[in-house]
């Protein structure tokens, strides 16, 4: 089975949707197996929903990005259980380059990447780059590797969803959190079920450094002068939705 930690810093809804994927009857039953969670929030809504599940309380750590070198302390729970993946789950901080060196990551994402790009701003840039555009265009739901910067690296799986006519982005994020959870467990399952090839690159001691056959990350933007478009309704989504406590 893959050993998998999953790295978490909202409400941990994939987190949980995941767990039982692994439970028995479940689409990752005897495929993978998370190992141990990583919050970067002490007052998370995701501990406790974890615990309810079952999940030992002493394989839930946390780390506190603003204090001290959060690569010594995510290195030092990762060491500890040696896992195949470390998966981003709504795991708001950069992961440092040592971690991406030594263990093979995952991240959870949808819609455009990079800076500012987390919860209903991702939805809302979506929605308004078609409307400024005039063009419908589905968005991407993705599992992909981690890489030094946000929302960079290649991907595992993809899915492809329509926004509906007439949603609000808050709606259509709703909507679309299923289909999250599912595109992260099917990534999982593909990568345990063997349809992989070696990583030649890996330097980690520990992982099994196997990847699935990877694809580039989707683009919205299919040229510079939509790339400028994009920046900018970027940065009017950054404004319309301060960051969340």
């Amino acid at each position: 089975m893959l050993r998998v930690v999953n790295l978490i810093s909202g409400r941990g809804s994939t987190n949980l949707a995941i767990i039982q994927a692994e439970g028995p009857g479940g689409k990752l039953y005897g495929l993978a197996k998370t190992v141990a969670m990583i919050f970067s929030n002490p007052d998370s809504e995701g501990i406790e929903k974890a615990k309810n599940k079952g999940f030992s309380a002493d394989d839930i750590w946390v780390v506190n990005p603003n204090k001290g070198n959060l690569a010594s302390q995510l290195l030092k729970v990762l060491d500890r259980y040696k896992p195949d993946y470390f998966h981003q789950l709504g795991w708001m901080p950069l992961t440092p380059l040592a971690v991406i060196k030594r263990y093979n990551g995952l991240n959870q994402h949808l819609g455009a990447g990079g800076k500012w790009m987390y919860g209903v701003r991702r939805i809302y840039v979506h929605m308004r780059f078609c409307e400024t555009i005039k063009e419908n265009r589905p968005i991407p739901v993705f599992c992909q590797k981690v890489a030094p910067r946000y929302d960079d690296g290649d991907v595992i799986y993809v899915q492809y969803e329509n926004i509906l006519a007439g949603e609000t982005p808050e709606e259509a994020a709703k909507r679309l959190l299923d289909i999250e959870y599912q595109v992260q467990i099917e990534a999982l399952r593909r990568l345990a079920a063997g349809v992989v090839e070696e990583d030649k690159s890996s330097s980690s001691p520990f992982a099994a450094a196997r990847v699935y056959k990877a694809q580039p990350v989707p683009k919205i933007a299919l040229n510079p002068k939509e790339e400028k478009i994009l920046f900018e309704i970027k940065k009017e989504a950054r404004d319309k939705y301060p960051p969340e406590d």
